[in-house]
């Protein structure tokens, strides 16, 4: 078995080999751009939701619903909502309630690569990716326009990430904040009516990777500035990368009512309980089965009954014959063809009956097979006979 012992060495070094190698291996970046306050990956955006806390004097509060549920007949003035998102798409019933929200002296900042259709009807503007540029520089760099920034810097990103750009605006009735190394405006403000709309095509740009290339966190923070330091409050949007806060079932509504919710459960619970219990194995009825009656006595009068009617006594007395001398045969092995001295001799010593009983009784069987009827007192003396014959025998 030393054989087998080595296999063991080897393979035990084997795996051994293959946990240090993973151990040592380094860790798998992820790159997915999911852009949440949650992700330190590299497309997320958990440094910039951190930097909130220090640009403005309240904390942020994250939101998980539709832009329709929360702006819609809101009365509160001053706020900042912060939509960061690769798409973000929007209903014209939402957009006239976002203009209403925006109207009595809100914020908003949207950065996504595309928006709703209705958004850019009403606004003017279209989005473009420039691949054709991005494809030959090794990165577009982005840059704000505002000389109080200490004039036009360039802030770069990885190639393929922050191309998007506005392909046609309406310059009157929009302000750009931001361009990109072309010239092309990626950042662009909307004033409506006491508060602002604040577009930026690139959502990259707001990344913990894009914070942490170079000075690119000087871009973030400047960009952030043209948003309110004041706010009365501060909204930032999930909703539009991981959808509702709560259950994420069809049965939201009912787990979000905690009376629906516990009738839910109640009823979830008994379907339960009573699917153990009635999955045990049941026996069926068993019917009860009556004693089987003895019918002989009944059975014996009937037949009785018949012969009495047809008064047939000679039929009777040869049945009783019959079954007599089938006894002998069975009980003692005499043969029966010929009832005679030797016969009688024989059955009064094996039966134990009398001699003058047994030839009394031989004799009454020769008159009921001789005789073309019998009486009733001869049929009542051949029972007699057999019955005394019967009690006799050994």
């Amino acid at each position: 078995m030393k054989w087998l012992r080595g296999y063991i060495v080897v393979i035990l070094l084997i795996v051994c080999a293959y946990l240090y190698a993973e151990y040592k291996r380094p860790p798998v970046i992820d790159w997915t751009p999911t852009l949440s306050n949650l992700d330190k990956i590299p497309y997320g955006t958990y440094i910039v939701f951190s930097q909130l806390k220090e640009l403005f004097i309240k904390r942020p509060e994250v939101l998980r619903v539709p832009v329709y549920d929360h702006v819609n007949n809101r009365k509160d003035s001053g706020e900042v909502y912060i939509l960061i998102a690769q798409e973000i798409s929007t209903t014209k019933t939402d957009e006239a309630e976002l203009i209403k929200y925006i109207s009595k002296g809100n914020t908003i900042l949207m950065a996504a690569e595309e928006f709703s259709k209705s958004l850019a009807d009403t606004f003017h503007f279209k989005i473009k990716t420039d691949l054709f540029a991005s494809k030959i520089l090794d990165s577009v760099t982005l840059n704000l326009v505002n000389p109080a920034f200490g004039g036009r810097k360039d802030y770069p990103m990885q190639k393929n990430t922050v191309d998007g750009y506005f392909s046609e605006l309406d310059t009157a009735a929009s302000t750009v904040l931001g361009m990109n190394n072309f010239n092309k405006a990626n950042f662009i403000r909307f004033n409506i009516g006491k508060g602002h709309l604040i577009l930026h095509a690139a959502p990259l740009a707001f990344t913990n990777y894009f914070a942490l290339t170079g000075n690119n966190i000087r871009y973030v923070e400047q960009a952030l500035s043209y948003l309110p330091k004041k706010a009365t409050a501060i909204y930032w949007d999930e909703y539009y990368k991981i959808g509702r806060g709560g259950p994420q079932t069809p049965l939201r509504v009912i787990l979000s009512k905690p009376p629906l919710k516990a009738a839910y459960f109640l009823a979830l619970a008994s379907i339960i309980v009573f699917m153990v219990f009635q999955s045990k194995r049941k026996q069926r009825i068993i019917p009860i089965l009556e004693q089987p009656a003895n019918t002989t006595l009944e059975f014996v009068e009937t037949v009785s009954r018949v012969y009495y009617n047809q008064q047939n006594h000679r039929n009777i007395a040869l049945k009783k014959v019959t079954y007599l001398l089938d006894q002998v045969r069975s009980n003692y092995g005499l043969q029966t063809q010929l009832l005679d001295e030797a016969f009688e001799l024989r059955l009064s010593h094996k039966s134990g009956l009398p001699l003058h009983k047994v030839q009394e009784l031989v004799n009454m069987i020769h008159r009921v097979r001789s005789n073309e009827t019998v009486l009733p007192p001869e049929l009542m003396n051949l029972s007699r006979l057999i019955d005394e014959y019967n009690k006799s025998r050994v």
